[in-house]
């Protein structure tokens, strides 16, 4: 039977997060809060007080070679210092590579993880979410 492993976030990590768990053989289930990938990178004009944005003309301080996938490069025509857009092209270019949104549930916000009674034997958590469709 397949393990399968409840991944929070579609930004950076998150993203990584599901392409090791597929390249391991489990199953990865993404619950992500907004509707689409990138986490903090994804640029919202009107954002709700709790949530995070970068601001719109942020360029990264880090040079593309440094901040690629190691797996993925950062494609050769975009600068050495992107703008966040660019970032953003290049996770969407990563996801669609890897075929990653497959397991992600947008408008899905986890509201608790909790261990099962059996954990101790199972290693198995429960987690609990809230979606707009009802998933």
């Amino acid at each position: 039977m397949v393990k399968r492993v409840a991944v929070i976030g579609g930004g950076t990590s998150g993203l990584t997060c599901i392409k090791c768990c597929l390249d391991e053989g489990l199953e990865p289930v993404c619950f992500e809060s907004s509707d689409d990938i990138g986490g903090l990178w994804k640029f919202k004009e009107n954002t709700d007080p709790n949530e995070a944005s970068i601001y719109n003309s942020l360029i990264i301080n880090t040079s593309k070679e440094m901040m690629c996938f190691s797996d993925f490069p950062i494609p050769s025509h975009f600068p050495n210092y992107m703008h966040n857009s660019l970032i953003m092209d290049y996770f969407r270019m990563y996801a669609e590579h890897f075929q990653l949104k497959h397991y992600i549930r947008f408008q899905t916000k986890v509201l608790q993880v909790t261990p099962r009674p059996d954990f101790p034997h199972s290693g198995q958590w429960d987690v609990e979410t809230e979606s707009k469709d009802g998933r």
